[in-house]
């Protein structure tokens, strides 16, 4: 099972990899048409803040996964080996609760916003909100990894 997360994850690094070249690219594009073309494209302002939305949701499971979330370190630095497992177990099933109230209410938010489009880019306001659902259901399969998983030799 470890392979299929390992797998998913250089997966998903790669995605990641591509939305935050897009935010570049399309931050740049704008830039030089702004100030050396003399134009300005009203898409690129759009498309730039999409793909940040969808970088923060994508990313979200990745850094669950690595442990680069926001923590009590002093807190979690602390405990003895035996209780912070305890505590990382209670986070985690914690975490996972609030990633399917958050996929539920993702999906609804979706549903109801299918049918607006966007200003500049013409596209459903359903896919930009998909991103809440997508990103906490691969947040929800890490922290199942996490429960799931042995606890390291103490």
């Amino acid at each position: 099972m470890k392979s299929f997360y390992d797998s998913l994850e250089a997966s998903l690094r790669r995605v990641l990899l591509v939305l935050v070249s897009g935010i570049v690219l399309s931050v740049v594009l704008q830039i030089i048409a702004r100030f050396i073309l003399l134009v300005s494209i009203p898409w690129t302002d759009e498309l730039a803040r999409y793909l940040m939305i969808w970088a923060s949701f994508v990313g979200l499971g990745v850094a669950f996964r690595r442990g680069q979330l926001i923590s009590v370190a002093i807190v979690k630095d602390n405990l003895p080996p035996r209780l912070y497992r305890m505590a990382t177990l209670v986070s985690d099933v914690l975490c996972s609760i609030f990633a399917i109230v958050a996929i539920i209410y993702g999906i609804k938010l979706c549903l109801l916003n299918a049918g607006q489009v966007s200003p500049a880019l013409r596209i459903s306001l359903g896919i930009i909100y998909g991103a809440i659902p997508v990103g906490c259901l691969l947040f929800l399969l890490f922290a199942v990894e996490s429960i799931l998983s042995p606890p390291a030799a103490e």
